[in-house]
């Protein structure tokens, strides 16, 4: 019997779509995406500090 009648249907599927639809927009508008490859603005250097005081912040708690 062919799998795909057989396998269920995942649920909120609607929901599920637009979630990542939401979460595809604020990727790809994002400052660190959206800079070219030559060049290393500020706020991704920005954001790599932020990451790395969170995870320093982590590991001292």
């Amino acid at each position: 019997m062919n799998e795909t009648v057989i396998a269920p249907r995942p649920r909120r599927t609607t929901e599920l779509r637009r979630r990542l639809l939401l979460l595809s927009v604020r990727s790809h508008w994002h400052l660190f995406w959206s800079t070219p490859a030559d060049r290393t603005p500020a706020a991704r250097v920005k954001l790599r500090r932020r990451a790395a005081d969170g995870r320093r912040a982590r590991g001292a708690a």
